[in-house]
């Protein structure tokens, strides 16, 4: 049976990150059990999208040296000026896919950024907008997006930083697009818990972001190192081909294979790479055939993930051995997005969570639910002695 989370969230989150016990947990962050329903460099806001690298070192080509430039009206972002926190808990990640993110003009944007605000970071999938104007890495303008930018704001009134992919990614023959056929990869994070981590490998997985022969959306890479320097890791964020059928279903597992083949190919120096995401897997079946050699998933129960309450569609993936670091006692946490809007739905029209619309509830929030897990860092990296011998990253 689930529990309902009270109006306190943030006081509860907090709670929930502390909570050793299962039944804690899900008692605080209202879990799913069984569901009814059918870089920053001051002054600049965000960090400068990743060069591509290999074995940690950064490849030299023109494509890849590009980096976003960001009004300077942002430049109250926050910074790694901040005091380092204490990351005695470990460091709690949230994966969300939220519904063409920069597309609906009345998305409670204010709402989502309060319900992912307890955690340190927050790796969103579907972003299909720039928030502010930059440059693609052929020199052109894209164009900024104010839906996106308002998402954006309210992430850093709470005090989150972010780094974005330095261009969209989709499986058409065009990118550069501000639509739902592509989409931007982006992270935002705590500057006081982690900071990027540049000497790592990270960035897109391949130099060709349209109608990839390997993925649907490449896949973007996310390294980070704790503030206090002791623990780091690599995010790499997905969006899996969608649909049912064995075509789909081969499509999939092909994209987690190519994933694999990358993370085997940059693993020299760094071993802890986290496959996170909307992975679009339906059942325990697919997984088990999807999942890499080596790799488990945390959510191997295939919980759902989507509002609907059906399918497990998020999942986090990684090589226990290589990377222990992973909280597997903490789990993997669905959060019930219905239970946790309606505390912020000030329209007079009914609450489309009561009962569920899924339409309507999809245009004001997902059609996802947030998934969180947690990484453990009181203890120094596996691989620490590998990241003290090379120079830290530059971030923030």
């Amino acid at each position: 049976m689930k529990k309902t989370l009270s109006a306190g969230l943030l006081v509860f989150g907090v709670i929930a990150l502390l909570c050793s016990s299962q039944k804690c947990r899900d008692f605080v962050t209202g879990a799913i059990k069984d569901s009814g329903r059918p870089a920053v460099e001051t002054p600049t806001p965000a960090e400068s999208p990743i060069s591509a690298t290999a074995y940690g070192k950064t490849v030299k080509n023109s494509e890849e040296q590009h980096y976003v430039s960001v009004p300077s009206a942002e430049s109250n972002w926050p910074s790694s000026t901040q005091q380092p926190a204490t990351q005695q808990q470990g460091v709690s990640i949230c994966t969300f896919n939220i519904q063409f993110l920069g597309n609906p003009k009345d998305r409670d944007n204010t709402g989502l950024a309060k319900i992912v605000e307890p955690y340190d970071l927050v790796v969103v999938q579907e972003l299909v907008a720039p928030p502010y104007a930059g440059t693609f890495p052929d020199g052109t303008p894209y164009k900024p997006d104010a839906e996106a930018a308002v998402f954006f704001e309210a992430m850093r009134q709470l005090g989150f930083a972010y780094i974005m992919s330095e261009e969209d990614t989709g499986s058409s023959d065009r990118n550069h697009l501000n639509s739902s056929s592509t989409e931007w990869w982006v992270v935002f994070y705590k500057p006081s818990v982690v900071k990027l981590a540049r000497d790592l490998p990270g960035g897109f997985l391949a130099q060709d972001r349209t109608n990839h022969p390997d993925f649907e959306r490449v896949p973007y890479a996310f390294p980070f190192r704790t503030t206090d320097g002791r623990s780091d890791f690599v995010l790499i964020s997905v969006h899996l081909q969608p649909d049912s059928g064995p075509a789909a279903r081969a499509r999939r597992k092909h994209e987690l294979d190519a994933i694999a083949r990358w993370i085997d190919a940059n693993d020299e120096v760094e071993k802890d790479f986290i496959i996170l995401g909307d992975m679009n897997i339906e059942n325990q079946k697919e997984l088990a055939s999807a999942t890499p050699a080596g790799f488990v998933s945390l959510n191997d129960q295939c919980s759902p993930t989507n509002t609907k309450g059906d399918k497990p569609y998020d999942h986090v993936m990684f090589n226990p051995k290589t990377t222990p670091e992973v909280d597997q006692t903490f789990d993997f946490v669905v959060i019930d997005l219905v239970q946790q809007m309606q505390p912020y739905w000030r329209l007079s029209a009914s609450y489309p969570g009561t009962p569920y619309d899924h339409n309507t509830f999809r245009r004001y929030y997902s059609d996802h639910h947030p998934c969180v897990f947690r990484m453990k860092t009181a203890a120094i990296d596996d691989d620490y002695h590998q990241a003290a011998s090379r120079p830290l990253g530059v971030s923030n």
